[in-house]
């Protein structure tokens, strides 16, 4: 995802003149002894590790559930999430075994909210999803029209075709997006 290219080049770039400005919080692992699992500052962790420095943190004991909604909320906070990639965010922490009042305040988010970005993510294949990538301009309701149109047979055969070729895989993410839908709603003109 290019956008996500970029702010982490700026990153890096910020790091390496001031050096880090906040700490990541950590937590002690919950099953090896002596380490640490990141709860937020992933990507600080990424870029001091490439810069060959050592990453400054808070070590915080916390459980699963409030290192789950304190990973979410720092997510959130730092990078205006879209839809999809909070739906995705979403979909993982189900597949991880979470409930869904965890993944609520996570997500900052109503039930019904949920349970439309559950519903993108269980009807999108996920590699096409990962094919389009974040998408930032694109939201809810444009997702959820894109599921009605991957739900046809003949359309997910489509769209698992279209999002290999040149044309997508070159244009921007928001263009990708757009470019698939477009190609799905288009009814193909029977050959004479």
């Amino acid at each position: 995802m290019e956008d996500d290219d970029e702010a982490f080049a700026e990153l890096v770039a910020a790091i390496r003149e001031r050096g880090q400005d906040s700490p990541i919080l950590v937590r002690p692992h919950p099953a090896k002894n002596g380490r640490y699992q990141i709860v937020f500052g992933h990507r600080r962790a990424r870029v001091a590790k490439q810069l060959g420095k050592p990453v400054r943190a808070v070590v915080k004991e916390l459980h699963d559930k409030d290192h789950v909604v304190a990973q979410g909320q720092e997510n959130s906070a730092r990078a205006n999430l879209s839809f999809i990639e909070r739906a995705v965010f979403a979909h993982n922490l189900a597949d991880l075994g979470h409930d869904r009042e965890t993944t609520l305040s996570a997500l900052a988010i109503d039930a019904p909210m949920l349970t439309r970005m559950l519903s993108v993510t269980k009807r999108i294949p996920t590699a096409i999803i990962h094919a389009i990538g974040a998408a930032k301009g694109i939201g809810r309701d444009r997702w959820l029209d894109l599921t009605l149109l991957i739900e046809k047979p003949s359309n997910l055969v489509k769209a698992q075709e279209f999002v290999e070729t040149e044309e997508f895989k070159s244009a921007a993410t928001d263009d990708r997006f757009n470019l698939l839908f477009n190609s799905l709603k288009t009814p193909r003109k029977p050959k004479k």
